[in-house]
C-alpha cells in the first residue's frame, strides 16, 4: 500500500514538473495541454467501456477533435489564405502541440483495438513526461506504458544516471558543437536566396548540404537529451535517429530517420489504408499520401506539402527499381553509388523544408542545377577566405565564382567536417550500446573499442565533452524543431 502511494506521488510530482517545464516557455497555452489530456482521458474511457460500432465512433470522433486543434493553431490561415489569396502569417501554435496531437491520437486506437483500461495518473504521465514533450521521440503507450507500472523504475539506479548523463551529454554536443557550427552558414545562404540575390551553385549546393546536417545534428541531439533525460527516470524512450545520412535507400533512410514518427505513420496512415490491398497501384498511392501527410504535419505551407509530396516520389522511384533490379548495391561500388544518389535525392527535397517559400526554393534548385551565377561583387568578408587571399592560396576572382557573398571557405569546411562526423563516427547509440526494449535492428553494431562503460575513463572523456559543449551555449539560439 505504502509503495503504490509513493510510486503515485513520485508520478504527480513528475507530472506537475513536467506542466511546469511547459508552461515556463508560454504560460497562457498551459490550460491546453491540460484540457487535452483531460478530455482524451475521458474520451479513451468511454472508448474502452463501448462495445461495437458506438466504440468506433468514439475513436472516430476523439481523434477529429484532436485533429481540429490541432488544424485552428496550425493550419486556419493557411487554409484562409488559399481561398482569398492573401499571404499566411507564420502560425502561433502552442508548444508540442504537432507531437502531443499524434501521441494521444496513437493512444485512442490503442484503445480501440485492445479494449485496454488505463488509470488517469499512468496516463497524464505518458502525455507529459518532459523529455520528450516538446520534440519527441513520439512514444507509444504499448512500449512506455509498460514501463509505468514496473515499481522498480521509481527507484535510483545509478547506472542509468551514468548512462543518461553520457547520452545527454553526446546529444549536447550534436546540437551544440555541429549544428550550431553550420546555422549561421545555413542561414546566410538561405536568407540571400530569399531576397532573391544570386547565388553560385556550389554556394547553394553547400547550403543545402549544411541545412541537412544542421538539422539531423539539431534534431537527433534534442532526441539523444530526450532519451538522456528518460533515463535519469529510470524510463527508457524510443529511438529517434539510426544514423541515417548512411541509408543506401530512401526506405532504409526513413527507417532511421524521425523513427518515431515513420512508425506512426506507418501504422496509422498507410497500414488502415492499404489493409486487405494487395495491388501495387493502390498501395503506391497510399505511400505517397503518406508522405504528404508528414509533409504537412511539419508545417502549414507549400513547401511542406513539397518536401513531403517530393519524398514521396523518391519512395516510389525506390519500389520500382527494387521490383525491376532488385536490392542493388551488393559490392561496394554499388553501395557507393546507392548511398550517393540517397544522400542527393534527400539533401534536394531538404531545400523545400528549409526555404521560406516555393519562389526561394525554385531560385536554390536552378542554382543547383547549374544554373546560378556569381554575385557583381563579392565582399569576401569570411576570415578563413581573406587569409587564404592573402597567402596566396586562392584568388579572389576563384573566390567570387565558386562561392559568392552567401557562401565561404569556412562554411565549406565546416560543411565537409560534418559530413564526415555523420559517416564515420559512430553514433550515441551505436557508442552506449543503447536500447529501447525491443530486438536489437540490424543497423545498430557495438563498437568494442570505443564502446562507452561505466568507468572513470568514460567519466573523464564525458566531462570534457561537457564541459566543452556548456561553453558554447547560447552561441546560437536556433532549435529547429522547436516550431513544429
Amino acid at each position: 500500500m505504502l509503495a503504490r502511494i509513493g510510486i503515485a506521488a513520485a508520478a504527480m510530482g513528475t507530472i506537475i514538473s513536467s506542466l511546469v517545464f511547459y508552461g515556463w516557455w508560454n504560460p497562457a497555452y498551459l490550460p491546453i495541454p491540460i484540457l487535452s489530456i483531460a478530455l482524451n482521458y475521458w474520451i479513451a474511457r468511454q472508448i474502452a467501456y463501448a462495445t461495437g460500432p458506438r466504440s468506433r465512433g468514439l475513436m472516430i470522433a476523439g481523434i477529429v477533435a484532436n485533429l481540429l486543434v490541432l488544424c485552428y493553431f496550425k493550419y486556419a490561415d493557411f487554409l484562409l489564405a488559399i481561398v482569398d489569396g492573401h499571404t499566411p502569417t507564420p502560425p502561433n501554435v502552442p508548444l508540442a502541440l504537432s507531437f502531443t496531437t499524434f501521441v494521444q491520437i496513437a493512444f485512442l486506437a490503442y484503445v480501440y483495438q485492445r479494449r485496454h483500461y488505463v488509470d488517469f495518473i499512468p496516463y497524464a504521465l505518458f502525455v507529459a513526461f518532459f523529455p520528450h514533450l516538446i520534440a519527441g521521440p513520439i512514444v507509444r503507450w504499448g512500449s512506455f506504458g509498460r514501463q509505468l507500472g514496473e515499481g522498480a523504475r521509481y527507484k535510483l539506479d545509478w547506472e542509468n544516471v551514468a548512462l543518461g548523463l553520457t547520452i545527454f551529454t553526446f546529444g549536447l554536443a550534436k546540437k551544440v558543437m555541429v549544428a550550431d557550427m553550420l546555422a549561421p552558414h545555413v542561414g546566410i545562404l538561405f536568407g540571400a536566396a530569399a531576397h532573391g540575390e544570386p547565388v553560385t551553385a556550389l554556394a547553394s549546393w553547400g547550403g543545402a548540404v549544411a541545412f541537412i546536417l544542421q538539422i539531423y545534428f539539431d534534431f537527433s541531439g534534442y532526441s539523444d537529451m530526450a532519451v538522456g533525460l528518460g533515463l535519469l527516470f529510470n524510463f527508457r524512450l524510443p529511438i529517434n535517429f539510426a544514423a541515417p545520412l548512411r541509408a543506401t535507400n530512401m526506405f532504409d533512410l526513413w527507417r532511421r530517420w524521425h523513427v518515431t514518427l515513420s512508425r506512426l505513420a506507418r501504422d496509422l496512415i498507410y497500414v488502415p489504408l492499404s489493409r486487405g490491398d494487395t495491388g501495387t497501384l493502390r498501395r503506391s498511392a497510399n505511400l505517397f499520401l503518406t508522405m504528404i501527410v508528414i509533409g504537412i504535419w511539419h508545417g502549414a505551407g507549400w513547401t511542406f506539402i513539397a518536401w513531403g509530396a517530393f519524398n514521396g516520389v523518391l519512395l516510389l522511384i525506390n519500389q520500382a527499381w527494387r521490383s525491376a533490379w532488385g536490392q542493388g548495391g551488393k559490392t561496394a561500388g554499388g553501395r557507393l553509388a546507392a548511398w550517393a544518389l540517397t544522400f542527393t535525392g534527400f539533401t534536394i527535397g531538404g531545400v523545400f523544408f528549409r526555404a521560406p517559400d516555393m519562389e526561394t526554393a525554385w531560385h536554390l534548385l536552378n542554382a543547383m542545377a547549374g544554373f546560378g551565377q556569381a554575385p557583381a561583387a563579392a565582399s569576401l568578408t569570411p576570415v578563413l577566405s581573406q587569409w587564404m587571399i592573402g597567402h596566396g592560396f586562392l584568388s579572389e576572382a576563384f573566390v567570387r565564382s565558386w562561392f559568392g557573398t552567401s557562401w565561404s571557405v569556412y562554411a565549406t569546411i565546416a560543411t565537409i567536417v560534418a559530413l564526415a562526423i555523420a559517416l564515420l563516427v559512430p553514433d550515441t547509440m551505436e557508442l552506449t550500446n543503447y536500447r529501447e526494449g525491443e530486438p536489437q535492428s540490424n543497423w545498430r553494431r557495438t563498437v568494442k573499442f570505443l564502446a562507452w562503460r561505466p568507468s572513470l575513463p568514460s567519466l573523464a572523456v564525458t566531462a570534457i565533452i561537457f564541459v566543452a559543449a556548456a561553453t558554447l551555449i547560447g552561441r546560437v539560439n536556433e532549435f529547429i524543431y522547436y516550431q513544429f
